[in-house]
Parts: structure tokens; C-alpha cells; sequence
């Protein structure tokens, strides 16, 4: 007997629930289901518009990398173009530099040879003259 009493008070419960909903609710079954429906159309709009806004901003994104990006290897390569011709000019320089060097050991062992044929000549001529103004001295030293 407690199944019957069981059985009758679930469907009993069951059909009180029934009545209550349908007098508290304010839409109609049919009314609630085209609002529910309407709202899930709501939904899934919303969501393909922000899903075609993300695609978007992706896209535009990947716009502006890939410039960015094509940027900065523009500035790279012209930034190692000018280091390279910087390099070239000062490897010139200093072989400039090198054979300006060169050149000026060259002039000043070329100076300091014609400096020491001169101070010889000197030296000579010097020599030559003490020993004529020694010959003058010592004909006159002897003609007394």
C-alpha cells in the first residue's frame, strides 16, 4: 500500500506543479518557445558578428605586422649597407693611411740622407778651409 500512496501523491504533486506553472507563467507554451527561439537566433548572431570581428581584427593585425616587419628589414638592410660602405671607406682610409706613411719614411730617410751628404760637405769644406786659413797662417808665420 505505501507504493500506491507514493504513486498517487508523486502524480498528484506532479499535476499541482502543472497548474501552477501555466497560471503564474505570462507567455503560453508557444509563446515561450518562439521567445526562446528568438533569443538563441540572438545569440548565434551575436556570435557570428564576433567572430567576424575577430577574423578582422586578425587579418588587420597580420596587416600591420607583416609591414612592420617588412619595415624593419628595409631599415636592416639599408642599416647594413651602410655599415658595409662605412667599413669599405674606412679599410681605404687606413690603406691610404699606410701608403701615406710609407711614403713619408721614404722622404724622411731621403731627408735624412741629403742632410748627412750635406753636413759631410760641410764638414769638408770646413776642413778645407781651416786647413787653407792654417796654410796662410803658417806661410805667414814663416815669411817673418
Amino acid at each position: 500500500m505505501a507504493k500506491g500512496h507514493f504513486l498517487f501523491g508523486f502524480l498528484l504533486g506532479g499535476a499541482a506543479a502543472f497548474a501552477a506553472t501555466r497560471l503564474l507563467a505570462p507567455e503560453s507554451s508557444d509563446e515561450l518557445r518562439d521567445n526562446l527561439a528568438r533569443k538563441v537566433n540572438q545569440f548565434r548572431d551575436k556570435a557570428a558578428d564576433y567572430a567576424d570581428f575577430a577574423d578582422e581584427t586578425t587579418d588587420e593585425f597580420a596587416d600591420i605586422a607583416g609591414d612592420t616587419f617588412n619595415d624593419l628589414g628595409e631599415t636592416a638592410t639599408s642599416a647594413a649597407g651602410e655599415v658595409k660602405s662605412a667599413a669599405e671607406e674606412a679599410k681605404d682610409s687606413a690603406a691610404d693611411l699606410k701608403d701615406d706613411e710609407s711614403n713619408d719614411y721614404a722622404d724622411i730617410n731621403l731627408e735624412g740622407q741629403s742632410a748627412f751628404a750635406e753636413a759631410k760637405n760641410a764638414d769638408v769644406t770646413s776642413e778645407a778651409a781651416s786647413a787653407t786659413s792654417e796654410a796662410l797662417t803658417s806661410d805667414e808665420t814663416t815669411e817673418k
